[in-house]
């Protein structure tokens, strides 16, 4: 009988039950082993918790590939090779074998041909060299062509130099090169600069600083490499200011620049704040649009460069002040108006509307005196600074209290009240002249604008900010009432008769007597900190004394003086001492439990 017949042994069920049992109870310990491991796994630290498999991935990254020396060495002996073909083209001039300007065209085609190879060549390293040797061979060829030989005259070299720098520049904006879109600029702007001075023509190489100056905000805008904004507009700055010192040169325009006329020198200086604060409009009103340093410091210069410099020749040739001035209130409104779109409680806007805000209160600055007689001008602004000082103070905004306080201060320096001030505590016969209809309309909108600040105490944290500018506004208040002071009660005392010691005690007398009311206002109003104008008016009184009232006062009127002045350092510490800041220190809090000995 084979063994294949053998018929397999027959197993008991019952048998077969503890050992089916067993496998399951081995299974669950291994599950439960699994769960533990996995647990412990998933609350371990990232770094510990990453898979294996990951690991020898980070390890065996593989190193920067650095160019291969033999293809760098290739690819400058294809440059050599390359200068040498312009090099061969340029031997064309010396010997006269082509006309001048068939060889300058020669020449940029070639440049421009190995322009193209580069925005075609496969590698980056390739394009880089390629658009190089372009660069070395298309600037120099148009500043000699037109500074050396003449071949080109200045508005034809400034338009081929504006072509040659946009083709190189969108070669290396398609292409990320940005060393070489560095190089272009540089080379671009080095090149005008160069040509201004060697051809004695500032107009068209100007107008090239500022297309590319725009061309290059606008492209670098919310893109890459925001930095190439800078050379250009410090370019554009430059040349502005350049031609705008040779229209008004003293004695007259160089006879070299000859060709500079009043009339295109304010369009190029109108153009440079134009095109450039009109961008920063478009832009700021934006969603998201924030300021930054560029927009700041440029505009700055703009206004002082492009503005300015126009306005000075303007006033040099005694034509279009009143049409820049009235190009400026309209530039101000707008932006004005433009501020009310925004929002200052916003992070995203703020900005924005602080930009918009302080540059239409600079353009009204400007632009106001040129077109508006200074009386009325000043009578305006102090209505502007009072308008401002009440917008600030209903919504607690400090930007409008700076506001008002710039516009208050503008109002007391083109009406004549602040020099009518000074003559009135300095000069010997300062009290002369009576203070100008402007002059009293400014102070009344000096004292209404910081009695309404005192008034409403703005307990609001952001207002600190302006407490100096409406302290100096204080002061400005104060000394305009205590000139109108010194000129009436003089006028009473001297009954028409000059008499110096006599306005030297009446001097002595109001400015003791403004000593104390600072005392007193800083003690019983103490949200501008009056008590610090006091020690320093005391010191100025004292100055005063000792080189006037000693120097030109009889015995009465130094008696008069000297009481004026002993009451005064007896009263006004006093009353500083008990300031309400001291006082609430020393009183007991209501949140603090007494404690009794």
């Amino acid at each position: 009988m084979s063994t294949a017949e053998v018929p397999p042994p027959e197993r008991n069920p019952a048998e077969a039950l503890p050992a089916l049992e067993a496998r399951l109870l081995s299974l669950a310990n291994t599950v439960a082993r699994l769960e533990a491991r996995v647990a412990l796994l998933e609350s371990a630290p990232p770094e510990l918790a990453s898979s294996p498999a990951t690991a020898p991935s980070v390890a065996t990254a593989p190193p920067a590939v650095l160019p291969n020396p033999v293809r760098i060495m290739g690819l400058l002996g294809r440059t050599c090779l390359i200068l040498g073909g312009a090099t061969f083209i340029r031997s064309l001039v010396d010997s006269g074998t082509l006309p001048h300007g068939w060889v300058v065209a020669l020449g940029l085609a070639y440049a421009i041909t190995w322009a193209v190879l580069a925005d075609r060549a496969r590698q980056p390293l390739d394009a880089t060299f390629h658009a190089l040797a372009s660069l070395l061979i298309a600037y120099p060829l148009i500043v000699e062509s037109t500074a050396r030989f003449g071949i080109l005259t200045p508005p034809l070299a400034a338009g081929l130099l504006l072509a040659v720098t946009c083709i190189h520049g969108a070669v290396a904006w398609r292409r990320e090169l940005e060393p070489i879109l560095w190089v272009t600029t540089f080379a671009s702007l080095g090149s005008g600069l160069a040509l201004m001075s060697a051809r004695r023509s500032i107009e068209p190489f100007l107008a090239v600083f500022l297309l590319l100056g725009i061309a290059g905000f606008w492209l670098t805008e919310g893109r890459r490499w925001k930095g190439l904004r800078w050379p250009t507009a410090l370019a554009a700055d430059l040349g502005v200011f350049i031609l705008t010192s040779l229209a008004v040169w003293p004695g007259g325009t160089p006879e070299a620049y000859r060709g500079i006329t009043p009339g295109r020198t304010m369009l190029f200086g109108a153009a440079l704040a134009l095109c450039y604060l009109g961008s920063f409009a478009r832009r700021m009103l934006r969603p998201g649009s924030k300021v930054g340093s560029f927009e700041v410091v440029q505009t700055v210069l703009v206004l002082l460069l492009g503005f300015g410099g126009a306005l000075r020749v303007a006033l040099a040739s005694g034509s279009g002040a009143g049409l820049l001035g009235a190009g400026c209130i309209l530039a101000g409104l707008a932006g004005y108006a433009a501020a009310l779109r925004l929002r200052e409680d916003q992070p995203e806007t703020r900005s924005s509307f602080r930009f918009f805000l302080f540059l239409a209160l600079s353009l009204l600055l400007l632009g106001g005196p040129l077109v508006l007689p200074l009386p009325l001008f000043s009578v305006l602004g102090g209505l502007l600074g009072l308008g401002a000082m009440l917008a600030g103070l209903r919504g607690q905004r400090p930007v409008f209290i700076l506001q008002s306080g710039i516009y208050l201060l503008a109002s007391a320096l083109t009406s004549g009240l602040l020099v009518w001030s000074l003559r009135a505590f300095l000069a010997p016969l300062g009290v002369a002249t009576s203070p100008s209809l402007p002059g009293l309309l400014s102070l009344a909108a000096l004292s209404i604008a910081v009695a309404l600040f005192l008034l409403h105490r703005p307990a609001s944290p952001g207002t600190a900010v302006v407490h100096p500018l409406v302290l100096l506004l204080g002061a400005l208040d104060a000394g305009g009432l205590g000139a109108l002071a010194i000129r009436a009660a003089y006028a009473l005392a001297a009954a028409g008769t000059p008499d110096a010691g006599l306005l030297a005690a009446v001097r002595t007398g109001v400015l003791s007597a403004l000593a104390i009311l600072l005392a007193w206002g800083g003690r019983r109003v103490p949200v501008l900190e009056l008590r610090w104008l006091v020690y320093p008016l005391l010191i100025i009184t004292a100055l005063k004394f000792l080189f006037e009232d000693l120097a030109v006062g009889r015995p009465l009127t130094l008696f008069l003086g000297f009481i004026c002045y002993g009451v005064t350092l007896m009263l006004a510490p006093r009353l500083l001492k008990g300031s309400p800041s001291q006082d609430r220190s020393q009183e007991p809090s209501s949140l603090k439990p007494e404690v009794h000995p």
